[in-house]
This record gives structure tokens, sequence and C-alpha cells, in this order.
């Protein structure tokens, strides 16, 4: 029985498709797979395919995305992430997502204090690649809102206080009798 793998086409009962007896091509086939990756990363150049593609995986870890912190950087004291904390690359999205919908609920609350009506919020989440092994994460996000006054007691509508001013001086004036 023969299996096609792209155009090699290679027996069934060859060393590749053998148990655990069988002489191995792979140098991880000895059960300590983890050590003898960690050794070929130290090894090798980081930028190497192999290596890249392990850490992306996460089988060997990468020290650039174990050591990556979060900071806010807005003047908003009342949301997470003051003082800077990890996140993992996998959870980035929803800690990053969770923590700028803090933002947009703090400025729906302060702006409904304030008399305020909100017209638009939207959040971006921005995307990075670790430049070690090659993972996409969440780097950080952009919360923004949009307001105007809501005074709708003191609105004034200028064409008829203007219309109101001219006609005033009109009005009493002259009277029209009808005998």
């Amino acid at each position: 029985m023969n299996i096609a793998i792209g155009s090699t086409h290679i027996p069934y009962n060859s060393k590749y498709f053998q148990g655990s007896s069988a002489i191995s091509p792979s140098p991880y086939a000895n059960g300590n797979e983890r050590d003898i990756r960690l050794q070929a990363a130290e090894a090798k150049d980081l930028n190497d395919p192999g290596v890249r593609l392990d850490k992306r995986l996460g089988l060997i870890d990468c020290k650039t995305c174990s050591e990556r912190k979060y900071q806010d950087g807005s003047d908003d004291p009342g949301v997470s992430f003051k003082t800077p904390a990890h996140i993992s690359p996998e959870s980035s999205g929803a800690v990053v997502m969770s923590h700028e919908l803090e933002h947009v609920r703090r400025e729906s609350a302060e702006a409904q204090r304030e008399g305020r009506k909100v017209l638009a919020q939207s959040v971006r989440l921005e995307t990075s690649v670790c430049p070690e092994c090659g993972k996409i994460y969440v780097s950080g996000g952009q919360t923004t809102t949009v307001t105007k006054s809501d005074d709708s007691s003191s609105k004034k509508d200028f064409f008829k206080d203007n219309f109101n001013k001219s006609m005033s001086g009109y009005f009493g004036r002259q009277i029209d009798i009808k005998v």
C-alpha cells in the first residue's frame, strides 16, 4: 500500500509509519521532545523557521511573549491595567476588549451624569506580530466617544426668537375695529 504525500509516494511499511521500535527520522521520537526542542532552539538561530513554528505552536516558550506587559495609558482612573500586567497572546483579544468596554461604560455614565447625549461610541483594537515567534496578538486598543449637550429645556429656536423680536414692535400699536 502506498501513501501519497505531495508528489512523494511512501510505502506504508516503511520506517516512517512503524512503531517506536523502528528507527525514526525524527529527533524527537525518544520521548524528551520538549528538552530536545529547547536544545535545538538554543543551538539554532531564533529566526529558523522550525524554531519559530515550535514557538508559535507553544512547544517552546517564547521569551518575548512571556515578558510582554500591558498598561493603560489613559487618564481614566477607574479602569483596569493602571499597573503593568502580563496577558497571554491567546487571551489578549478578550482581555483588551473587556478593558476598552470599561472605558465605554465609564464614558456613557459620565455623559449621563453631565446631561449629555451619546451620539457614537467605537472601540478599535490594534494587533501586532511577535518578532520572536510570529504569533499575532492584540497589542492595544482605543475607545472613541462622541457626545453632545442634551439641554432640551434651554434649546433656543433662533428663527422663532428673531420673528417674535421683530413682530413684538408691531403688536398693540394699531387697532382694527369694525363697527
